[in-house]
């Protein structure tokens, strides 16, 4: 495989993919550009955007570390200062923490200085207020939990690393901020240079590229990007940055779509369109009610034929995949940053090892023609790539079940080639069983 060699990083990123990311993110810049250009970006669109994501990005950010606080628990936490019982006290006040943080990244994005180490201590020391070492580099060694990956052990060699980040930052303004999100934020976790807070300080490190560049804030989920997330964390420890940029690029657009709806929505509140999203809202839960149990019921059916089998089977589900932003769309037959619905690795005695992946696309013409025209999400299926990147292709015909599968009330539909057949959730779960066991 051929490379693409960032320059004063110790990332690589695989030039076959490296071109399609790179019009991604172009495609990104120049539709905010556009929303500016024509007067529809307005300076209260952006404040009532970033005021509406501000807490999920103190929730979700927390959550990876540990946290058990929601959404709503962490408003309410933060706002309303109300105690929440059932949840450890440090939860609370790193939600308090954590929100200073974010907002003082506003005061720092309008200084167009490059980040650089004072900017990096100041958030540490903000989102671990009141913690003796808060904002200073680590003197002793660690170990990064489930990783090989060996950080540099002494304040010197941890100072020299972070002195490489910082100027390459510095020497590189003009960069995509997208690019400059990525970069910064793995290599920050790759030394791992503060006692506590690296992953918190390296995702407020990136949204404080994003805002700064005027981009929509990148918010990584725990329920949906937290395996995804960790994996693609772990290969930029060997160098390879591909499935990295990769993912920040699926959540700047993420970002970008919720920009796009907060600007459409009108200033005043209208009642009609509020019982529409709640309705929209309800079939997205019925919808994802019924991929759970198809999970469920195809989990345990994989599981009894491996252990038929003197075999073995992990599966590794993608909670709250969809988003009701990426519903909507996915109903009006537009593309999604991958929904990654369902990952299977089966291994069975004397055989090879076999992975597919299921996610969310949105219908073919002819699912919609077999489902009466209606509009919804699929679900499709992919298996590794040989050339590595990207790291998925999709299966053209035969995956496991039918080529593509959806849900209209409490059928599935399933297409096989161009034969259109229904299922109960149970029958189609053994079905897909069958054809993952069978490769």
């Amino acid at each position: 495989m051929t490379y693409l060699d960032l320059q004063g990083t110790p990332y690589l990123l695989p030039q076959e993919g490296a071109a399609a990311l790179f019009r991604r993110q172009r495609d990104i810049e120049e539709r905010i550009e556009l929303l500016r250009s024509r007067g529809t970006l307005t300076e209260a669109t952006l404040r009532n955007y970033y005021g509406d994501k501000r807490f999920e990005q103190v929730a979700e950010s927390n959550a990876i570390e540990g946290s058990t606080l929601s959404v709503g628990e962490t408003e309410l936490a933060v706002v309303k200062g109300v105690t929440l019982t059932g949840h450890d006290p440090k939860f609370v006040q790193d939600a308090h923490n954590l929100d200073h943080a974010l907002r003082r990244l506003a005061e720092l994005a309008r200084d167009k200085t490059p980040t650089n180490l004072r900017q990096a201590k100041a958030l540490n020391g903000l989102i671990l207020n009141g913690d003796e070492a808060s904002g200073e580099f680590r003197t002793y060694a660690v170990r990064i939990s489930g990783s090989t990956h060996r950080p540099p052990e002494t304040w010197g060699q941890i100072m020299d690393k972070m002195e490489e980040w910082s100027r390459w930052s510095g020497a590189n303004p003009a960069l995509s901020a997208i690019v400059r999100a990525a970069v910064l934020h793995a290599w920050l976790a790759h030394i791992h240079p503060f006692g506590d807070g690296n992953g918190r300080t390296a995702r407020a490190i990136s949204n404080l590229e994003m805002i700064r560049a005027g981009l929509p804030p990148i918010i990584i989920k725990k329920t949906r990007d937290r395996d995804r997330y960790l994996d693609a964390l772990r290969a930029s420890d060997d160098g390879d940055l591909g499935a990295f940029l990769a993912l920040i690029v699926d959540r700047a657009e993420d970002g970008l779509r919720g920009l796009e709806l907060a600007r459409a929505k009108k200033e005043e509140y209208s009642p009609t369109l509020a019982k529409i999203q709640k309705r929209q809202e309800a079939a997205l839960q019925v919808w994802t009610a019924g991929v759970d149990l198809l999970w469920a019921s195809t989990t345990a059916a994989l599981e009894e034929l491996a252990e038929r089998a003197a075999g073995s089977v992990s599966v590794r589900r993608y909670r709250d995949a969809l988003s009701v932003e990426d519903f909507i769309a996915l109903a009006q037959s537009q593309t999604i940053t991958q929904g990654w619905a369902l990952r299977v690795d089966i291994r069975f005695p004397a055989l090879p090892p076999l992975t597919r992946l299921a996610w969310f696309g949105f219908r073919s013409a002819e699912m919609r023609n077999a489902t009466r025209g209606e509009g919804g999400p699929s679900i499709y299926w992919s298996e590794p790539n040989p050339a590595q990147y990207p790291p998925w292709r999709r299966l053209s015909s035969g995956g496991p079940g039918g080529d593509e599968l959806t849900l209209v009330g409490d059928t599935w539909h399933v297409l096989r080639g161009h034969r259109h057949l229904t299922f109960s959730t149970t029958n189609l779960a053994a079905q897909i069983a069958l054809g993952l066991a069978e490769g």
